[in-house]
């Protein structure tokens, strides 16, 4: 039985996209086959397969058959089961339809298709499975979610890089209805890409100096909704730098939550606001973003960072990061003014892979103390104009990933900030391609426990 999809997806890191695209592309005479090995993550209303390795069916292990688009020995399938069970993976069987618009799995792929999951879920019961088929803009395909005995269909397949492209099936790409209120951003975003940004779901990760501009503008641009996390409350020294912060509210000790919550109401009721007031790693914030397309970290430390920039590789979620660091020159007079805006993508590098987080800077951070005695860093110093710069320039970096409007060019690089000198530049990076983060944790998903 097939029913229609419970939200499904299927993530696949900037690295894997390429590599996909090439085996799947067809031959002469037939169709190409790569499996995908996946973990997962779910919410009460989304699955989402996440592609960590591609094998690619080899040449010969097809056969022959009249009236199929693409046949293979069960015997090639064995390395397949033995190294998803191996890592505790699901399993995706991708192939093409090249041409555009929607595309559908044939008679043929569901059948095939119903075989094969079934006999994967035999194996590997706590897993995802899917047969999906892709076309130059759109996918489908069928899926069989742990216990379950029927088939989910549709979803979408998204592949990363340094913007967001989502292949959608059919009934699942966003439409734009104009608005005034918007017609000068759309000179930019076109029609397409407004619809994409009215569906977006981007989380910020604390909602102070930077956050809170960070929210503002998104409000702003019209995102489909912003999921903002953080624990704590107002005092009277966020009045200098928290947008939207009222004198009552530093006096009754108001949740960040709730203020981003008025700001945001009081600039587009159409966007939706969810506030969690938790920090991370603390399970509703988890939860929460899991929900997001795209997170952007405006935090003070380098454990918060940690912390956030981990579970976005872990999930396949593309993390912006936004730090200011303004202190006192040693054994003289004056400051020194810096800051980044780094976009992480899962596949292309993490804040780890280009040394901007290191275990040195952790220790640093404790005082080479157990973490329990980190006392955080409120007592670095904060500047509303400083931070807004780099606010802005986060946004435009969420803007580039949801609609693609400016070009990009292979190099990898960050933002660095000079706050004396009022520039922001870009600095190639060379990422560790041994990161141990992503080797390991790139696309993990959700911890599943077996017993042997």
């Amino acid at each position: 039985m097939i029913r229609l999809p419970a939200n499904m997806e299927v993530r696949v890191p900037a690295h894997l996209v390429s590599p996909l695209q090439v085996g799947i592309a067809w031959t002469e005479h037939r169709e190409s086959v790569v499996f995908g090995l996946a973990s997962h993550l779910a919410t009460p209303g989304r699955t989402v397969l996440l592609v960590r390795e591609l094998m690619p069916l080899p040449s010969e292990a097809y056969i022959a058959e009249p009236g199929h688009g693409a046949a293979w020995s069960g015997a090639a399938t064995l390395p397949v089961l033995n190294e998803a069970l191996a890592r505790h993976c699901g399993i995706v069987v991708f192939h093409s339809h090249p041409r555009g618009g929607p595309v559908s799995l044939s008679n043929d792929d569901r059948d095939n298709g119903r075989r094969l999951l079934a006999a994967f879920q035999n194996i590997i019961p706590d897993r995802p499975h899917g047969s999906v088929v892709l076309g130059h803009d759109h996918s489908a395909g069928i899926f069989l979610l742990p216990g379950q005995d029927d088939y989910s269909a549709g979803g979408r397949v998204r592949l990363l890089g340094k913007g967001i492209r989502d292949l959608p099936s059919d009934n699942t790409r966003p439409v734009y209805t104009p608005e005034a209120a918007f017609d000068r951003q759309a000179l930019l975003t076109g029609r397409d890409g407004e619809a994409r940004i009215r569906s977006a779901r981007i989380a910020v990760v604390g909602l102070s100096g930077g956050g809170s501009q960070v929210v503002q503008q998104l409000a702003h641009m019209g995102v489909g909704e912003i999921i903002g996390i953080d624990p704590a409350k107002a005092k009277p020294s966020h009045r200098a730098r928290l947008i939207g912060i009222t004198a009552s509210d530093a006096k009754r000790a108001s949740l960040k939550t709730d203020i981003m919550a008025r700001l945001v109401r009081r600039i587009n009721r159409a966007v939706r606001f969810t506030g969690i007031p938790h920090a991370i790693p603390e399970q509703p914030a988890i939860d929460a973003l899991k929900e997001a397309d795209i997170a952007v970290g405006c935090l003070d430390t380098y454990h918060a960072r940690a912390d956030l920039q981990d579970l976005c590789v872990r999930f396949l979620i593309p993390y912006v990061d936004v730090g200011l660091l303004i202190r006192p020159v040693e054994g003289g007079s004056g400051v020194t003014i810096g800051g980044n805006v780094i976009t992480a993508i899962p596949g292309l590098f993490c804040l780890w892979c280009v040394g901007f987080l290191s275990e040195e800077r952790l220790a640093a951070e404790t005082g080479g103390r157990p973490r329990s005695y980190f006392e955080g860093a409120d007592g670095q110093a904060q500047v509303v104009s400083m931070n807004g710069l780099l606010a802005s320039k986060a946004v435009t970096e969420v803007l580039q990933l949801i609609t693609g409007f400016a070009p990009v060019t292979e190099e990898l690089a960050i933002k660095k900030y000079d706050g004396l000198g009022g520039t922001l530049a870009e600095w190639i990076v060379q990422p560790d391609r041994e990161c141990a983060v992503c080797r390991h944790a790139l696309g993990a998903g959700e911890l599943i426990w077996t017993t042997a």
